[in-house]
């Protein structure tokens, strides 16, 4: 079965989905329908402008709803430490958390990426090949339309090599009569194609789009992905030799496209960390750069993503929660210490051999804990989280025999806005799905700079001064949450939800020049550990931190290890009401001999002679 290449060879005719329209005539609301010959389609303008739109509907699934594994549920955070999956049916219990990476349920982001891959490369060649049959577009259009083209290119081969590494490099629409039997490149070879296609890109997309075509590639885009991708070419997975030119590379990749960002005022970091995911559409965040665009739909909190992702099936939310955030994760959020005064002065590591800690186990958090978890006694929306025990008696949001409820004693939160007050009220607000906000590219710097010359060496940026340990604190001190006395009554003002989340929870820091950062004078190996604790704070649930797992080749750390929870037993004397024990839940495999990549489709290997991965 020659699957991939059989993708590409074709050239009698194209199956193009269906796209959900609505009246707001947007770029990407209408789309060829049906199976249309080649030369119907490349005659015209608006129809070759259509199948070239599809290359965005067919960018991977992003972190929202059930997109990652078609249908069979789960964050992929669930196969890490991070998180446990805790209906039976999850894909990650299925497939990644006992080991078996080829289980049919894993399908859809193991092996059937490889193909979706291939066949939007395939798009993008046939458009460009077919392109100089159109001569009624608008001035101009035909030299932007083939940048789009070579960034999707990259953005998908970049794909296939964050998965498998090496993949066979296709750089035209094959016809049937051509030999199928192409071998995988290199590393080198795979990374080379990825970042010359997003230098052609560069060359051709603009700045920025009209309104109406606002959500296409832009100089921007190619300057973000690029820093992904060097980030992970200078990885221990991909650079097992440590070779700094690689981190420098990177590093000065995150550095001119946030340097791009600052000088042309296109993206910024937002300054509310909770509504970069809700509330307001991309074109309202300045943070977001590469984002999952199909038409004017919105992927909102209705049934799938609160239903069957986050909502305790405890009375009001009645939902199947599922992706329950691990005592693992919870102990990485950071401690603020502050002075007599209330000033925050630092941070330390949460501590449960500190008495004095785990007393006051959910105090004086670092925000985003607050804006990512739902814990015990934590007000939520129409009542307070009850995960305890007492005895045969439970709380409302914990049930040792039902599949559905939390094993780990906590829930998530991040995406859910208290709009959404049970799966069959959706409220005002929505979730739209992103790939890069500058955020990411702030931390790509960091972790390239410290790795390329140490945490405190700077390179300026528009002029000033910037080292790993600065941006780090620049994402930090974005975290400002003023004084209630300080903060608007009124959803104009900018702190108004910081307002709302402290009248609700009396945990919530003070916290006017945002969170304290990092000091100077760290050792590569400290700044190293530190970096990385905060990018995956920073990115919790955004499907950043299983592939970062693999790239840092920490899989036996954060994959094959024990998962952790915490019970919460209710005290009937004493001062507290409750004590908090840290509980094993599960412990899980990783296999480091193959599972550093995933396995290439076995029907490639069979009928095309293409190159297994290890182990596999």
């Amino acid at each position: 079965m020659k699957k991939i290449f059989t993708l590409i060879a074709l050239t009698a005719s194209f199956a193009v989905a269906m796209m959900s329209s609505t009246s707001c005539a947007k770029f990407l609301d209408e789309a060829p329908n049906s199976d249309q010959p080649k030369e119907y389609i490349f005659q015209d303008y608006l129809r070759s402008q259509r199948y070239l739109d599809m290359l965005y509907y067919y960018m991977n699934p992003t972190w929202v709803g059930d997109g990652k594994f078609n249908g069979n549920y789960g964050f992929l955070e669930s196969a890490t430490d991070m998180s446990e999956y805790t209906a039976e049916y999850g894909a990650t219990n299925k497939s990644f958390n006992v080991g078996n990476w080829k289980a049919s349920a894993a399908d859809f982001e193991v092996s059937d990426i490889w193909y979706r891959c291939y066949k939007q490369i395939r798009r993008a060649y046939m458009f460009m090949e077919n392109m100089d049959q159109f001569n009624n577009e608008p001035e101009g259009r035909k030299v932007l339309m083939e940048g789009e083209c070579h960034f999707m290119i990259a953005y998908f081969y970049f794909e296939l090599y964050k998965r498998y590494g090496a993949v066979p490099l296709v750089k035209k629409v094959l016809s049937l009569d051509e030999d199928y039997m192409i071998p995988r490149s290199t590393e080198e070879q795979t990374l080379s194609l990825i970042l010359s296609e997003l230098d052609r890109s560069e060359e051709l997309v603009p700045d920025e789009w009209p309104t109406e075509d606002f959500g296409r590639v832009t100089k921007a885009w190619n300057k973000a992905l690029r820093s992904r991708v060097l980030l992970y070419a200078a990885s221990p997975r991909h650079n097992p030799e440590n070779d700094l030119k690689k981190w420098e590379e990177a590093a000065e990749a995150a550095r001119d496209c946030m340097e791009y960002c600052e000088a042309t005022g296109y993206h910024a970091l937002y300054h509310d960390y909770q509504n970069i995911f809700m509330r307001q559409t991309p074109d309202k965040i300045s943070e977001i750069i590469v984002f999952k665009r199909a038409g004017t739909y919105a992927y909102r909190f209705t049934g799938k993503i609160i239903t069957y992702e986050q909502a305790t099936p405890g009375e009001d939310f009645w939902g199947y929660a599922s992706n329950s955030p691990s005592q693992n994760l919870v102990d990485r959020y950071p401690i603020i210490k502050f002075d007599a005064d209330g000033n925050a002065i630092g941070t330390e590591e949460f501590d449960w051999n500190n008495p004095d800690h785990v007393k006051h186990i959910y105090q004086n958090r670092d925000p985003r804990f607050y804006y990512t978890i739902l814990y015990n006694g934590r007000r939520w929306i129409k009542r307070d989280i009850a995960t305890w025990r007492d005895g045969s008696n439970y709380g409302a949001d914990r049930d040792p025999k039902n599949q559905l409820f939390s094993r780990t004693g906590y829930y998530l939160r991040k995406f859910w806005p208290r709009e959404c007050a049970d799966k069959n009220y959706a409220g005002s607000s929505m979730i739209y799905g992103f790939y890069i906000r500058l955020g990411e590219i702030y931390m790509n710097f960091a972790e390239a700079m410290n790795e390329a010359y140490g945490p405190d060496y700077t390179v300026n940026i528009n002029g000033k001064p910037f080292s790993a340990v600065d941006a780090v604190n620049a994402i930090r001190a974005r975290l400002v949450c003023p004084a209630t006395d300080n903060i608007g009554t009124t959803v104009s003002d900018p702190y108004y939800y910081v307002r709302i989340e402290r009248e609700e929870n009396p945990d919530f820091p003070v916290l006017p020049n945002g969170m304290p950062g990092f000091e100077k004078g760290m050792s590569k190996d400290q700044a190293r550990e530190k970096i990385h604790n905060e990018r995956t704070i920073e990115f919790a649930f955004e499907d950043q931190y299983f592939y970062d797992i693999l790239r840092w080749k920490e899989g036996d750390k954060h994959i094959g290890t024990t998962l952790y929870g915490v019970d919460v037993v209710k005290n009937t004397t004493g001062d507290e009401p409750f004590t908090y024990i840290k509980t094993a839940i599960e412990t899980r495999p990783f296999y480091k001999d193959r599972m550093y990549f995933y396995p290439i489709p076995q029907s490639e290997v069979y009928n095309l002679g293409v190159e297994q991965n290890p182990g596999w």
